[in-house]
């Protein structure tokens, strides 16, 4: 937005990097301390734990909600159910099956998906910049991706390096100790 000519306010940028730290320190600590927690239900107490944190907040910045016309209800209903329920019940099983590290790449391809189906759905025109933006998250996406070493006699690494025990969350093979699979 900024080479768009919108201008930006800090008061904006400071709340975007503070969701942005807030987001990841939370989804950290949900791969660290879901353990065998059911899945939906610790997805339904933290999006209720946030709605309800987040229900003064509203009312005290933006004041009393409109009134609520049948269109805006079912968009409502939207987003509450897919873009909010479905895809953090899916984030969190992410979470649960990979680690934090790659699930958070996967979340850069987010406003990947947004611009393009933007484009493809609304008709939204593709700029050069928002072109150049998209290919620089893929590359970042690209290079941010976690390499499996394969293990070599003496427990040393293709590089010399040593190869790393599991951590915590890890099986052998996802500390590089499984065999040859990359």
């Amino acid at each position: 937005m900024l080479l768009m000519g919108a201008g930006a306010s800090v008061r904006g940028i400071l709340a975007s990097g503070t969701a942005v730290l807030v987001s990841s320190f939370g989804h950290v600590l949900t791969k660290r301390w879901s353990g065998d927690a059911d899945l939906l239900a610790s997805t339904a107490w933290q999006l209720t734990a946030g709605g309800l944190f987040l229900l003064p907040v509203a009312a005290a910045v933006e004041g009393a909600p409109p009134a609520l016309s049948p269109s805006v209800c079912v968009a409502f209903c939207y987003v509450a159910l897919v873009a909010t329920a479905l895809a953090f019940t899916a984030w969190f099983t992410g979470l649960r099956h990979l680690p934090a590290g790659t699930v958070g790449l996967i979340g850069l391809l987010n406003p990947v998906t947004g611009v393009l189906l933007g484009t493809v759905l609304a008709g939204e025109a593709l700029t050069l910049q928002q072109i150049c933006g998209l290919a620089m998250v893929l590359a970042g996406v690209a290079l941010g991706r976690p390499t499996r070493v394969r293990r070599h006699a003496g427990g040393r690494a293709a590089d010399g390096g040593n190869v790393s025990s599991p951590g915590p969350n890890q099986t052998p093979a996802d500390a590089g100790l499984g065999g040859a699979r990359m």
